[in-house]
């Protein structure tokens, strides 16, 4: 089971390149796009500059991603075992990424507008030897003692694992959820005419403020004159699509760049606005910073779902939920990831997440 769970990762990684990456970077409309944008940043460039600097994005995305196969299969043969340093690993994960780069040329001659280069698998070697080269100088430092290991009490591990997840599964996700994109922006461009996209500053991993996007769910101005309060049950500001919106946390797929890219996580506790207020039973705001736990929280990325959000109702004290990331904190997993992303499928599927009652 360990063993699977270090080897997941990259399969999930060679799993996507085929399929999305390819016929995404084969794509006419792709390179329309990255031409499009090439020339209004530098708006005196040539198209045949701009198709130039096409390949070499091409180029350097077939780099980097076959440097973080080669990572993620040394890791996987290694599988947490002491020594981190050993010429055996190194060569059978360079072996398997090599020879799954043959593999990927071979089937790019079935893509569309795409063939197989010696030139291209060339560059993917290029990518695998820097990684592993890397991967092995680093490994060796830790062997002798000259880097100092994570403490007890370190994420490093566990979140090292959580990126290469999140990466993955948010670029398949922005591309399947397109259709989905179009659907929400013109219901709720049609609904008051309004902005599509809403964004608010949140507060990511170690106190560091970021923009979180989400598609408008409530009216146009609905913190004026309130600040930044937390949405309540049968909130007036909640448009009718916006109700919708919110009881599938479909509102929230825009916030899939914001885990691309770094900012968030798939799991994790709820991103908080810098200043937010907690209301409860008509007595004074409190701000949540004065809540016990409120800055352990931010040790690791925020998340899209967490363990509050899944057990507990909206209307539950901050102070309890606070609790429960704390828990997670303690406890997360690759697994506990996996289990607490399913759950949050079923609620989305069930509307259940504007409800005040248990969600599962």
């Amino acid at each position: 089971m360990k063993r699977f769970e270090y080897l997941l990762p990259p399969l999930i990684v060679m799993a996507l390149i085929f399929p999305i990456g390819n016929k995404a970077l084969a794509s006419h409309r792709t390179y329309e796009i990255f031409v499009a944008a090439f020339r209004w940043l530098f708006p005196h460039v040539s198209y045949h500059t701009a198709g130039t600097a096409y390949i070499v994005f091409r180029k350097s995305g077939h780099f980097f991603t076959y440097g973080l196969i080669a990572f993620l299969l040394y890791r996987a043969l290694r599988a947490g075992r002491r020594p981190r340093w050993r010429p055996a690993w190194l060569f059978r994960a360079g072996a398997v990424a090599m020879g799954y780069g043959l593999l990927d040329e071979f089937l790019q001659s079935f893509v569309p507008n795409r063939t197989s280069s010696l030139r291209d698998w060339l560059v993917d070697t290029a990518g695998i030897a820097t990684a592993l080269a890397l991967t092995a100088w680093r490994s060796k430092r830790l062997d002798e003692g000259r880097v100092p290991p994570p403490g007890p009490d370190s994420l490093r591990r566990a979140l090292f694992l959580k990126r290469p997840f999140d990466v993955a599964l948010s670029l398949a996700g922005l591309v399947v959820s397109l259709p989905f994109w179009t659907v929400i922006a013109f219901a709720i461009w049609l609904q008051d005419r309004g902005p599509v996209f809403y964004s608010q500053e949140r507060v990511g991993r170690g106190g560091r403020l970021f923009r979180a996007h989400k598609f408008r769910s409530m009216v146009r101005d609905a913190e004026k004159g309130l600040g930044p309060v937390q949405a309540a049950e049968d909130d007036p500001r909640t448009t009718p699509v916006g109700r919708v919106l919110r009881a599938t946390a479909m509102d929230e797929l825009p916030q899939l760049l914001n885990i691309f890219v770094g900012e968030m996580s798939f799991v994790g506790p709820r991103a908080m606005r810098p200043n937010e207020l907690e209301v409860r039973g008509g007595l004074e705001a409190r701000p949540v910073t004065e809540i016990p736990g409120g800055g352990r929280r931010h040790s690791v990325r925020p998340g899209l779902t967490g363990l509050a959000q899944v057990l507990l109702p909206g209307e539950t004290p901050r102070r309890r939920k606070f609790r429960y990331d704390l828990l997670y904190i303690r406890r997360m997993s690759f697994w506990l990831d996996l289990e607490l992303m399913a759950l949050s499928f079923g609620i989305s599927f069930r509307g259940k997440w504007e409800s005040r009652q248990d969600k599962i």
